[in-house]
């Protein structure tokens, strides 16, 4: 049973039957990085999918109001890295740390809503769930076995990443004040991260390691803006 609670009395969701003109192959929708979003879950649809091949597939879709956007990243030997969160940082210049410059970074993984939409956005699969879709938020889509493994709350903060540029959610965890509660995320720390967590503590570090000491350059302190 798939664990979505409502403030209201519960109501089961209607199960949507769907044609699907061709094989159903998810790996086909998959291609390229993917993204990381951070939103609020504002509603869900249920659908049963049957293909050409008369397969069937069972999926929850989560329609999700972004606040927070990102491309996946990878190193070289294709491990999951964090984005880039910010084009600019800050550099100390003065004495004591008193001034500091503002300078480029590398280029920035942040995403617009419309950048989201068009990366993710396939019309095999818009033209189902367009229908069902809240305004202002986007269609992912989860597969009714993970979700049996998931306690979701609407209107819940949750934070997503896909498989590849699709809609189609490789991991899904909910958040509490920013913070990770329940989590599978591939190359994620512990349950319990956070990305502010981890910027605390990288700020941390730095401050620890460069007392100040005299006159001339101070340490540098990376601003993670949003």
């Amino acid at each position: 049973m798939s664990r979505i609670y409502h403030n209201i009395s519960l109501q089961n969701k209607a199960v949507h039957n769907e044609t699907f003109d061709k094989a159903w192959l998810p790996s086909s929708f998959e291609s390229g990085q993917g993204v990381l979003v951070e939103g609020t879950l504002v509603d869900f649809s249920r659908h049963v999918l049957t293909d050409v091949n008369n397969k069937k597939a069972r999926y929850h879709v989560l329609y999700i109001k972004p606040k927070r956007i990102h491309q996946r990243k990878f190193d070289a030997d294709g491990k999951e890295v964090e984005p880039n969160f910010s084009q600019t940082r800050k550099v100390n210049t003065g004495f004591l740390l008193s001034s500091y410059k503002v300078e480029a970074r590398a280029e920035s993984d942040v995403l617009s809503e419309d950048d989201l939409s068009a990366t993710i956005r396939q019309e095999d699969l818009v033209k189902i769930t367009d229908k069902h879709r809240p305004s202002g938020t986007l269609a992912f889509w989860y597969p009714d076995s993970e979700m049996d493994k998931t306690e979701l709350d609407m209107e819940a903060d949750v934070r997503v990443k896909t498989r590849g540029n699709s809609p189609f959610i490789f991991s899904l965890a909910r958040l509490d004040s920013g913070t990770v509660t329940k989590c599978n995320f591939a190359g994620d720390r512990e349950v319990g991260a956070s990305w502010t967590d981890k910027i605390m503590a990288n700020k941390s570090g730095a401050a620890s390691a460069h007392q100040p000491g005299g006159q001339g350059d101070g340490a540098q302190e990376d601003e993670w803006d949003d």
